[in-house]
């Protein structure tokens, strides 16, 4: 009889002995979190784990979550060169290495005789890692360094894909992707549930909180079930640290990023009919709050969290760290929505469903504010367009919504 996937993970995880688990490199509190605590399931089973995120600096503001020193920037030790000479008819007397220009060389002496070429071998080793897992990752692409450094090993590897993303490609060869969960903790958690590899202990209790907590904004956001309280209600149970999590993601705002959110709250912008909330950042608000770029994702949260009535939020600002004057964009979105449809065309963008940021280099704040607007709004109005057509197609739209199951209708 077929293993159900719940069971194909285990199955997976207990036939590997050390797993790679890998997050985007524009990772968000959810992804990070959730490869912790699948390092922590998968070392609960006998094995190892290591997690990567390219180019990963730990923020302090996550400085609570447990583990995080535990995050590497990047893949270490992913295979060996291995140089083996035979020593059959003549053995060693002395070794050492030097390095001339771009070359290594081994010196060898041999205790009597002489060693010829034929008497050595080189070959590369096998891969470190037999198992690779990704988390809240919509493709190989996306995770940077680690795949474009060693695309073989990922195609030589089984996949375990941990989603909850529609736009994921479902690249593994396990996909546990969940459209309808409210974040890629919940998919974990659940998963491991249902394959009965549960309860969870304290720490991974509070790392799997964390991501759906993070992901949710603290359970305002639209995308929250019943089945995602009723899992916080059970992680609580099994020690989760809620109150610690609430406080470090949304009552530690350091000075300088509530300065600046004042300074965007001074100039919040609204569209209601088509929903788009937005600001303007210039160079003088960030050094009048003593912000940098890295404070934006903060601002952002706190203009999604304090506009319920916006299904899109945006940030237009003026870099402060650049000589010339460049502006950017950073546009963030519910579910049903994708970010990269709202700025398509507009130039090259990068981010994830939710959140995208592009740059328009010698254009003034006022141009890029017209064209941002109008792509949006021209993305978000098209499927109001949709449902306008003639012969009857508001009611087929209408009617094929309202038969797809909850969680699914409208995306």
């Amino acid at each position: 009889m077929a293993l159900t996937p719940s069971k194909q993970l285990l199955d997976t995880i207990d036939r590997a002995s050390h797993a790679l688990v890998c997050v985007r490199r524009d990772w968000t509190v959810d992804g990070a979190a959730s490869a912790l605590a699948l390092k922590r399931l998968i070392e609960r089973r006998g094995k190892r784990a290591d997690v990567v995120i390219d180019g990963f600096a730990p923020p302090s503001h996550l400085a609570w979550l447990p583990r995080l020193d535990a995050i590497q920037p990047a893949v270490r030790d992913l295979q060996k060169f291995v140089i083996a000479l035979d020593i059959t008819r003549t053995k060693i007397d002395e070794i050492y290495y030097d390095v001339e220009g771009d070359r290594l060389r081994i010196h060898v002496t041999p205790k009597d005789g002489r060693f010829s070429s034929t008497d050595l071998v080189g070959t590369p080793s096998d891969f470190k890692y037999d198992l690779i897992v990704t988390a809240d990752t919509p493709d190989y692409r996306s995770l940077g360094a680690p795949f474009a450094d060693f695309t073989d090993f990922f195609h030589a590897r089984p996949t375990i894909n941990f989603d909850h993303d529609p736009a994921n490609e479902r690249y593994g060869n396990l996909n546990l992707v969940d459209i309808t969960a409210a974040s890629t903790a919940e998919v974990v958690s659940l998963a491991f549930r249902e394959a009965g590899d549960a309860p969870f202990d304290e720490e991974t209790a509070t790392l799997l909180l964390a991501g759906l907590i993070a992901k949710t904004r603290s359970f305002r956001s639209s995308t929250v079930t019943p089945r995602t309280l009723e899992l916080a209600a059970e992680l609580m149970a099994a020690g989760a640290k809620r109150e610690e999590i609430v406080k470090s993601l949304y009552r530690t705002r350091s000075v300088a990023v509530l300065k600046l959110w004042g300074r965007a709250l001074a100039r919040l912008k609204h569209d209601a009919a088509n929903r788009i909330a937005w600001t303007v950042l210039v160079r003088q608000d960030f050094i009048h709050a003593g912000a940098g770029e890295e404070c934006l994702p903060e601002v952002i949260d706190e203009l999604i969290m304090n506009t319920p009535e916006a299904d899109v939020a945006g940030v237009l600002y003026e870099r402060p760290t650049t000589e010339k004057p460049e502006i950017c964009a950073l546009i963030a979105t519910e579910r049903h929505l994708s970010a990269a449809d709202l700025v398509k065309g507009l130039g090259t963008a990068t981010g994830d469903r939710r959140c995208m940021r592009l740059c328009f280099p010698g254009l003034d704040m006022v141009t890029v504010e017209r064209q941002v607007l109008a792509s949006v709004r021209d993305a978000v109005a098209a499927p109001r367009l949709e449902k306008k057509g003639p012969f009857g197609r508001v009611a087929a739209a209408e009617a094929v919504g309202s038969a797809l199951p909850e969680g699914l209708a409208g995306l």
